[in-house]
């Protein structure tokens, strides 16, 4: 049986960071790259977008960052599967590992947020506690 390998990817370095080191690590799994989009994460209490157009928005950026994700793994000569869901990422990416029999998870240790922890972004450091299987965090640059 071939592991699977999850590698959350929110178009940072951090995260692309992951996919290459899972890639170079790995080489022989199935490796999944998820996107999340967190429907409203971007905006206030003082007022929302037209959901169509934020909707088509989200499927664009995502379709650029698994367009980038598709360059990677191409210089590495094998492909990945692509998916993205919408939700809050922390609770997506947990959910994800369970029903999908991921093996393990390889992450940036930091997304395109402003908000910085110390150490860990506060997702990386959200799965790290909540997973079932072992998390790497990669630290990539922005």
């Amino acid at each position: 049986m071939s592991e699977r390998i999850l590698v959350p990817h929110d178009g940072s370095g951090h995260a692309d960071a992951a996919l290459r080191f899972a890639l170079e690590t790995f080489p022989d799994a199935s490796v999944v790259v998820l996107h999340v989009v967190e429907p409203f994460a971007d905006h206030t209490d003082a007022g929302v977008e037209n959901g169509g157009r934020w909707r088509s928005r989200a499927r664009e950026y995502a379709a650029d960052v698994f367009d980038d994700v598709d360059d990677t793994a191409a210089a590495f000569e094998t492909t990945v599967d692509t998916v993205w869901w919408y939700g809050r990422p922390t609770h997506v990416i947990v959910q994800y590992i369970d029903a999908e029999g991921i093996d393990e998870v390889v992450m940036g240790s930091r997304g395109r947020s402003g908000i910085d922890r110390l150490l860990l972004g506060s997702v990386a450091e959200t799965v790290v506690r909540r997973a079932s299987v072992p998390v790497t965090i990669v630290h990539g640059t922005d």
